[in-house]
């Protein structure tokens, strides 16, 4: 696991208090993870009865020992000194001034001006958006940045699309209209293409607005154990299940020839318009690429500060991964054979984990016994994730990723409400607009600044 590149200094040059803590947390994990492991041998070896929480609970802790295992041989990818042309497509709607400070954000990154160009998409906002994209593009030489208007509201994935198509780019780094890229990302992000077998690259995102209230600190939390605990696991075995469209970087040789078919997909007989980035990610490990996760390319972005809006989120999100983890597991076991066991674990586990809570809190009320096991198991997980971000940062935020966990469990049953909704392709985020003008053309603007 990979130390967080904020830190003022490395681990050798903490005081040795600091040192102390993190060594303490690290020993926490090691404690708790021996602690499952004897616990996973103890229901195997007595297993009998009603096997439902039993047998979930060795999948799940199965998998939890073997996220640590995995992610303490984690490593970034190795500077290769390369700098390959690089496109940054950012998709925006409704955005206004927010996808202004975006594109400075873009173009103020420690990266060869000759080789980077920024495409910004306008998907039909019906606010002023595309005023801010122009005026932006305005400060900048011509060609710097390239503002695409799709006339009409057609989709994150039209939008990621029509981007794609306006560049010739080596490497296309996708940033969502309210992310903001560390300055120099993008040239740490690009390394990992120096293996020809890598076709996608995720960076870490923290959330910017982490401290409004309980919500983005429990998001913030969840953001930074699932980059550096899960997505590290699974860049050891070349499997990086979703490459975050917050901030993630491809090879245009591995999704051109896929670019028709994702921008289309269907699925159950109507179009998918969410979960762009785990469906692209998807595709490229079915042909064969590998897909790897870099720590040190950061990047911030905005999370939900109000419930009704983050469950809205939470349910597109659900609705994307009960889409795409099976048809991931429908291909893994030929592309990436050796990530086949994690991913099974991981999708069968999540689709039981609705079932198991609401079981576990139905038993008692029949009259059964309390399932302690399971709670104590759940309790142990949700400590392992606060001790691992205690032992990575010090911002006092560690106890966020331990109530998180258990406030993340609580509403899993929501999953079954994404499954029910699977063939409703609306976004749930989006604010009420006004109705869109009649369709324009698509519109291509590359201003010089003297035009401005």
């Amino acid at each position: 696991m990979s130390r967080d590149r904020r830190s003022p200094v490395p681990f050798g040059g903490l005081p040795w208090r600091a040192r102390l803590v993190s060594l303490g947390a690290l020993a926490g994990v090691a404690v708790i993870c021996g602690v499952i492991v004897w616990h996973v041998g103890v229901k195997v070896a007595y297993m009998r009865g009603d096997l439902l929480l039993p047998t979930y609970t060795v999948l799940v802790s199965s998998y939890v020992i073997s996220r640590f295992v995995l992610a303490a041989f984690y490593r970034p990818p190795r500077d290769a000194g390369i700098a390959p042309s690089v496109a940054i497509v950012v998709p925006a709607y409704n955005e206004g001034e927010a996808v202004a400070r975006t594109i400075h954000s873009c173009l103020g990154l420690d990266y060869p001006a000759d080789k980077l160009e920024i495409v910004v998409v306008n998907d039909g906002s019906t606010d002023d958006t595309w005023d801010h994209m122009r005026e932006a593009a305005a400060r900048y030489p011509k060609g710097r940045v390239r503002c695409v208007d799709l006339g009409a509201n057609k989709g994150k994935r039209a939008a990621m699309a029509a981007g794609i198509r306006a560049t010739s780019a080596e490497i296309l780094v996708f940033v969502d209209s309210d992310s903001m890229p560390a300055p120099g990302s993008v040239r740490l992000l690009v390394q990992g293409f120096a293996d020809g077998k890598v076709g996608a690259i995720s960076g870490l995102t923290y959330v910017r607005n982490a401290e409004s209230n309980v919500l983005t600190r429990m998001q913030a939390a969840r953001y930074y154990v699932s980059f550096q605990l899960l997505k590290s696991a699974e860049s050891v075995l070349g499997a990086v299940t979703c490459c975050s469209g917050c901030f993630a970087a491809y090879r245009r040789a591995a999704i051109a020839p896929l670019l028709d078919a994702w921008e289309h997909q269907r699925f159950l007989g109507v179009e998918c318009t969410y979960g762009d980035d785990r469906a692209l990610t998807n595709r490229v490990i079915k042909s064969g690429w590998t897909t790897r996760y870099d720590a040190r390319a950061e990047a911030w972005t905005d999370a939900p500060d109000r419930y009704r809006k983050f469950f809205r989120q939470q349910l597109r999100w659900k609705k994307s991964w009960s889409r795409e983890g099976p048809l991931l597991l429908a291909h893994v076991w030929r592309s990436r054979t050796r990530a086949l066991p994690s991913i099974a674990v991981q999708t069968i586990a999540g689709l039981l984990s609705p079932i198991v809570v609401l079981y576990s809190l139905a038993v008692p009320l029949a009259g059964g016994r309390f399932p302690m096991i399971y709670f104590l198991g759940l309790y142990l997980v949700s400590m392992g994730y606060a001790l691992t971000y205690r032992m990575l940062r010090d911002d006092g935020m560690w106890i966020y990723a331990f109530v998180g966990t258990f406030f993340y469990v609580a509403f899993s049953p929501q999953l079954l409400w994404a499954v029910a909704r699977i063939r409703d392709g609306k976004w749930g985020t989006r604010d009420a607009s006004p109705p869109p003008s009649a369709p324009r053309p698509i519109h291509v603007y590359s201003a010089a600044a003297s035009d401005g």
